[in-house]
């Protein structure tokens, strides 16, 4: 009897310490992206998520003047390895910001957050008292598992209970990613198709452009053959130089030879006398 117990309270401890291992939380990276105050933006604790770098962008336009976030190329996270989470205190005592030291784990279909209080406003004037945080949360627990699409909400506190605020994820988490998929897909259909037709248009010009050209080219072989014949035609000067200079050698040939008889006729006329 005393064995059996002894063997039913081992297996009931098993039985806990699985549940308990079973029901903890599975570690998810976050880190701070910036922090600071805003201007007012409600009274009460709010959380927003943005899954895909166009609901962040959608959201800080919206803002217009007040925006004071920093566009996605200027944050230390990528979309597509993490998540981006804007948290708002609301209406707050003041003289303190959110720290960043932030610790979240994954439990049944939520991520929890938590932070802690830092003395000081992050560099905002004194008065300020609506405090945030925007944090990157990987899409991948520290044991590899992708929590976000079994996730249903996220959540951050800072230290107490009325401070928590939660943004709920049912049925976000495979819409956003859907138009994440979609936007890409669109904007390379659209991008290549944009640019084949650029391609398709240089493509013929080109083509025309060379067959125009061999005309000119036709045209181009034959002004280098006027400009041999011209060539040519420069040659016959140097010919007639040379029969020039040939005929006055001639002449000269034949006057010398006249001059030599002129002068034997001389000679023999002044021997007759």
């Amino acid at each position: 009897m005393r064995r059996a117990l002894a063997i039913l309270a081992l297996t009931a401890t098993l039985i806990a310490l699985l549940a308990g291992s079973a029901g903890a939380a599975t570690a998810v990276t976050a880190k701070a992206q910036l922090r600071g105050h805003l201007p007012e933006l409600g009274e009460s604790p709010t959380m927003r998520v943005f899954v895909t770098q166009a609901a962040y962008d959608t959201y800080r336009n919206s803002l217009g003047d007040a925006n004071v976030f920093p566009a996605a190329s200027s944050l230390f996270m990528s979309f597509d390895k993490e998540i981006l989470a804007l948290y708002t205190r609301g209406n707050d005592t003041g003289g303190r910001c959110i720290g960043t030291q932030i610790v979240s784990g994954f439990s049944g279909d939520t991520l929890a957050a938590t932070a802690s209080w830092q003395a000081g406003t992050c560099g905002a004037p004194s008065t300020a008292h609506y405090p945030f945080i925007l944090i990157s949360l990987a899409r991948t627990a520290t044991d590899g598992t992708a929590w976000l699409s079994s996730a249903r909400s996220v959540c951050l506190s800072v230290e107490s209970q009325d401070t928590n605020a939660c943004a709920t994820l049912s049925g976000a988490s495979a819409a956003p990613s859907a138009t994440a998929s979609a936007a890409p897909t669109s904007s390379a259909t659209t991008a290549p198709s944009a640019t084949a037709a650029p391609t398709a248009t240089r493509s013929l010009t080109p083509t025309q452009t060379v067959a125009a050209a061999s005309p000119t080219s036709a045209p181009a072989s034959t002004t280098p053959s006027p400009s041999r014949s011209a060539a040519a035609a420069a040659s016959p000067p140097a010919t007639s130089a040379d029969n020039g200079t040939n005929i006055l050698l001639y002449a000269m040939l034949i006057a010398i030879a006249f001059l030599v008889l002129l002068s034997l006729f001389l000679s023999r006329g002044g021997r007759r006398r």
